[in-house]
């Protein structure tokens, strides 16, 4: 068997196995089985490139890659619930419940509020033919291609029901998230704030692939609709979805009294420790079906279900130690070693503290007895400190006068609270700027992880990011190191050459300058147009630039003022990384004057990656609405800059407006 033979082989029995776990849901061969089937086919890939095909298993799974999300329009409205917070307003929902039904039976499932994204999904002859996320109730975004990667998500149903649409929720389980974050610390990436940020980002995501690496899970709790079956209860339809193999609102009490409704809601709020995922709530339904349908919903809520919200929940532990980190721009951050403790589903044994001001407000001491929380973000917090159990000859805790990482002398500036270390030579602050410079959003070098650049560092063959690129003349002593065989070397140097193309505002935003990201980078690339212009601005040409201001600009002045920043570009552009912005400030672009506001949770991009597309274009991004602003785009959960931009009659679009006039915008430029 040849070359091509093989990797047509290869292709095939991938694509049938593909088939098999994610539609038929009845894998032949293990996972190990598997990957070393998928391992071979992408070595062949990168070592015959020319029998590579776009529609390889290896750029997918279980099915292709989506350009975007298209829209769907439901059925039946997927409504929110009316949020409660106290026992009193569980018993006053009870009572409104049975003065609109009078003497009828009357009773009510619990179930727990899983934190996750509320999904439909669709059956018809009991096969899956859509999954849709919320989206605005009406109209929500077709995901069938990921909902597919969903392992406890059945493929198909009994066949004899023609047509099914459930409701759930998908979610991370805690322990894949903490998975998630910590490998995208490693890659130098940004992490998730929370199991459900993190399932809804995977959910969204464009390639199926990353869905599927993100192993998400879902509970269905609902029928929204169902052909060929009738149902006289809410308990008794989940108790049917479970017969079909769905995961149907596990833990699900049935209650009558209104005491009984409390104590199901305490029993649901103590296990939460206990859960391997994330709840915010018990949700209260009336279990009869009719019943639902006398009491009716408005325009946004069922007057027959409500959401009870349990407050944050917050656990007392030892303060063992606190512990300074140093960043790339030198800043000292101080954390809170704690004896460990089960907090949200998740062992908590660090919390941040912040800066020392933070320390001194809360009065906190080694020893102490503290009180954490995460109200919402996974990142604990120190809520107060139990002084009555304070230990005697606790004294208060101060932050280090001299760099953990060196042991120069750190200083705090009057404008902020944070101390730093000015030392450019520092260990850590040359690790961590390494880090930022080879990160996806800055110079996006593949190959250039946390453990290469502790390996590169450790050999003296880095000093600074400018040695990045010498490497290719260290090419022997990259072989003696370990692991790192001919390929890995031509691989690693193959990505380090194709980053010297990156446009300037790449550049830019690699230098981490302070308070400059990767919005402000193209801002200042699409200005100045090249650096040599850039390191030449003065602090009121930088300050002029939109949503820039003076502290902003001073910082850009002073990082290019520092004599070793200059002479780190010099070497950078010596090893011919480009030092200039393709068609920077020309007027001609499709999108030149106009303005842009974001506001709001858009469905397939992050503001970033919107501002992006922007600024590609020639248009601007501004924080603020004004009557200058061309267009505000609106997502969802849109603030008080939606509201101000209808107030000034500002143009507002939705993210599929958007995309049709960037769509458009790229064509005229195509054709100009």
């Amino acid at each position: 068997m040849d070359i091509w033979e093989r990797m047509d082989y290869l292709r095939k029995e991938l694509e049938r196995h593909n088939k098999l776990y994610y539609e038929n849901d009845a894998p032949e061969i293990s996972d190990f089985e598997y990957d070393a089937m998928l391992r071979e086919l992408e070595e062949l890939e990168a070592q015959y490139p020319i029998y590579a095909t776009p529609d390889s298993p290896t750029k997918h799974v279980g099915g292709r890659v989506n350009e975007k999300f298209s829209k769907v329009t439901h059925k039946n409205l997927m409504k929110s619930l009316g949020d409660i917070f106290s026992q009193e307003e569980v018993f006053e929902f009870c009572k409104r419940v049975r003065s609109s039904i009078g003497e009828q039976e009357l009773s009510f499932v619990v179930e727990r509020k899983i934190d996750g994204l509320s999904v439909s999904v669709e059956y018809e002859n009991g096969k899956l033919v859509r999954a849709s996320t919320r989206g605005d109730g009406a109209v929500g975004e077709d995901i069938t291609e990921n909902a597919l990667t969903i392992k406890n998500l059945p493929k198909s149903i009994d066949p004899s029901i023609p047509y099914l649409e459930v409701r759930g929720e998908v979610y991370m389980p805690f322990e894949v998230f903490l998975r998630v974050n910590e490998q995208a610390e490693l890659e130098g990436e940004k992490t998730f704030a929370n199991p459900r940020n993190a399932a809804a980002g995977s959910l969204r995501q464009l390639n199926s692939k990353i869905t599927a690496e993100r192993e998400l899970s879902i509970f269905v709790f609902n029928i929204q609709e169902i052909q060929g079956r009738e149902f006289s209860s809410h308990a008794e339809t989940l108790r049917f979805l479970s017969s079909l193999g769905f995961e149907a609102s596990p833990g699900f009490i049935e209650c009558k009294t209104d005491e009984e409704i409390w104590a199901a809601i305490e029993e649901i709020g103590e296990s939460r420790g206990t859960l391997s995922y994330g709840i915010d709530g018990a949700v209260i339904k009336v279990n009869e079906i009719p019943l639902r349908t006398i009491l009716g919903e408005t325009a946004k809520i069922p007057r027959w279900a409500i959401a009870y919200k349990y407050p944050p929940e917050e656990k007392k532990t030892h303060l063992l130690s606190v512990e300074v980190t140093v960043g790339r721009t030198g800043k000292l951050t101080p954390v809170a070693i704690l004896e460990p403790v089960h907090l949200a589903g998740t062992t908590v044994s660090k919390a941040t503290l912040n800066n020392a001001d933070f320390i001194a407000e809360k009065d906190v001491r080694i020893g102490d007895v503290v009180v954490v929380r995460k109200a919402g973000e996974i990142i604990p917090e120190i809520v107060s400190v139990d002084v009555s159990q304070r230990p005697e000859g606790a004294v208060p805790y101060t932050m280090p006068e001299y760099c953990p990482a060196c042991g120069e002398k750190v200083y705090r500036s009057e404008t902020e609270a944070a101390l730093r270390c000015l030392n450019e030579q520092c260990p850590a602050q040359t690790y961590r700027a390494m880090m930022h410079f080879v990160s996806k959003d800055a110079m996006n070098i593949d190959g250039m992880g946390p453990s290469m650049i502790n390996v590169l560092l450790n050999a003296d063959l880095i000093h600074d990011v400018a040695d990045i690129y010498t490497l290719s003349e260290k090419r022997e002593d990259l072989k003696n190191l370990e692991r790192m065989g001919d390929s890995s070397v031509a691989n690693l140097l193959a990505s380090i050459e194709d980053s010297k193309n990156r446009p300037l505002s790449r550049l830019i935003a690699a230098l981490g300058i302070r308070n400059v990201g990767v919005v402000a980078a193209r801002a200042l690339a699409k200005a100045f147009g090249s650096m040599e212009k850039l390191m030449q601005a003065t602090v009121l040409e930088l300050a002029a630039l939109p949503d820039f201001g003076m502290i902003t600009a001073q910082s850009v002045e002073d990082f290019f003022a520092k004599e070793s920043n200059r002479a780190l570009i010099s070497k950078l552009a010596e090893a011919g990384v480009n030092m200039n912005e393709e068609n920077a400030g020309s007027g001609n672009a499709p999108w030149a004057g106009k303005i842009f506001v974001l506001t709001g949770t858009l469905p397939n991009y992050s503001r970033s990656e919107a501002s992006e597309i922007i600024l590609s274009l020639g248009g601007s991004v501004s924080s603020s609405v004004s009557k200058n602003t061309t267009y505000v785009l609106a997502g969802e959960a849109a603030g008080s800059k939606l509201t101000k931009a209808q107030n000034l009659g500002v143009t507002i679009i939705t993210e599929e407006e958007f995309n049709r006039m960037a769509d458009e915008a790229r064509k005229s430029g195509e054709q100009a």
